[in-house]
């Protein structure tokens, strides 16, 4: 399986498959500095595990002679040659004659081949046609399990589909969202497994990648909270999901890489007044990989400097960072109410630091107009705010980290008589207490 490009005759044509699957841990058949020649020998059917194996029957039975797997044609224990075959990625599942995507697997161990019941009677098979080493060409039978949530209520081809360009801000959000809903096996993993699409993206739009988002769709790329969109298919009013904030450092505070959690966008695809980002002036930005060209993969700090509205509100008693956090961070209804500026606050993981907190600082990103809510009887003559909420970083004034995000109740224009508010929050009210300042986010 693992075969140097020298040692292939250039002159054939060859057609490889690519596996996508869940390793759920340690994976017992890995090639390492000590397996690598044996490897190249020769790799027993027998010893691979179930899901390996399943690869492997496919491509048998295609007439596709070489498989790509990660775990065998990657040296697992070479940092070099790790970082070097991750900047190959894209090429990899991109002009692979087929991708197996081991979907419905949770771990090496489980395969994928067996009776799916019911299913293959129920939708009928769809015929690909590839051509195979031989050159002859081979029919493919797929059942597609159009009830997932992925796919529910689409009527375009899936197949048609595979070919979408990842070219707005908007589709890069779709797929955060869909890729932070998956548990990598390894932690340190996050931004490395998105890396192939990172890359591509940056090829097709020539955007300048940070952590996981793009500088140019800067304040819409900061507009994250945890949980599973609302509205969305599995979607409850216990989505929302908070987790411990993971030990080592894998990305700034504002990327949404830096929380375990899935993530939605305010207001991005369901059934709500449209958030509408503001003006936030973008002065400065940067990265610093772990190492050289590792911008997509490995990251050991970054930072973005900023021009906006922002606030300072300080704790009527102060209180150690890991007491910051909602009785119930399950529970969408269950926030931090903050009286003086109107605003429901949402802390994006549980600290386990023990440093004090009295002030907290709040940068205003996002608006969202109720007077045009989708539903009629929803719409009220006011707008609510959206921003992120802000803790200053030891020994750097003027420098700040993430730990939350805010939404105010409506806030009413002067004169409003909506009878459900007597004394209505105006705008005057709101802002009185925010400035221009420029910041710079770690």
């Amino acid at each position: 399986m693992v075969q140097a490009t020298s040692e292939i005759d250039q002159s054939e044509r060859h057609e490889w498959c690519a596996l996508s699957y869940v390793w759920g841990g340690d994976v017992p058949l890995k090639t390492t500095k000590a397996t690598r020649f044996a490897h190249k020998e020769c790799i027993p059917l027998d010893t691979l595990p179930k899901t390996m194996k399943d690869a492997v029957s496919v491509c048998r039975g295609m007439g596709i002679r070489y498989l790509w797997i990660d775990a065998l044609c990657i040296i697992q224990d070479d940092q070099e040659d790790l970082r070097e075959e991750i900047n190959h990625m894209p090429e990899v599942y991109q002009y692979a004659a087929l991708t197996i995507c081991a979907a419905s697997s949770t771990s090496i161990h489980d395969g994928f081949l067996y009776r799916r019941g019911y299913w293959s009677h129920t939708f009928p098979a769809t015929n690909i046609r590839i051509a195979a080493d031989s050159g002859e060409s081979i029919s493919l039978f797929v059942y597609l399990c159009l009830n997932s949530g992925a796919f529910r209520y689409r009527k375009e081809p899936i197949l048609q589909r595979a070919t979408y360009k990842l070219s707005s801000s908007t589709s890069w959000l779709d797929v955060v969202i869909e890729y932070s809903k998956r548990e990598a096996s390894l932690a340190s993993d996050k931004l490395r497994a998105l890396s192939a699409i990172a890359r591509v993206y940056h090829l097709e739009t020539g955007k300048e990648y940070l952590a996981g988002l793009w500088k140019e769709d800067i304040p819409a790329a900061l507009c994250w909270a945890n949980g599973i969109t609302p509205g969305s298919p599995g979607y409850t009013i216990t989505s929302l999901l908070i987790s411990p904030r993971p030990k080592e450092y894998r990305a700034p505070s504002w990327s949404w890489a830096s929380v375990n959690t899935p993530v939605h966008y305010w207001g991005h695809k369901y059934h709500d007044a449209p958030v509408k980002p503001r003006n936030l002036q973008v002065l400065d930005a940067g990265i610093t990989p772990t190492y050289p060209n590792g911008e997509y993969d490995s990251i050991a700090s970054g930072f973005l400097v900023v021009r906006g509205p922002v606030r300072a509100w300080a704790l009527p008693t102060p209180v150690e960072l890991y007491e910051f956090k909602s009785a119930d961070p399950r529970n969408l209804w269950e926030n931090i109410w903050i009286e003086e500026v109107n605003a429901h606050v949402y802390p994006d993981a549980i600290e386990d630091s023990h440093e004090m907190l009295d002030i907290l600082w709040f940068l205003l990103l996002a608006e969202q107009d109720e007077k045009v809510h989708p539903e009629p009887k929803c719409r009220k003559p006011a707008t609510s705010y959206w921003g992120l909420v802000l803790k200053q970083a030891k020994a750097h004034p003027n420098t700040f980290c993430r730990i939350g995000y805010f939404t105010t109740n409506p806030i009413f224009e002067p004169g409003c008589d909506w009878p459900h508010y007597k004394d209505p929050y105006t705008p005057a009210m709101f802002f009185d207490q925010f400035e221009d300042r420029t910041i710079t986010l770690i």
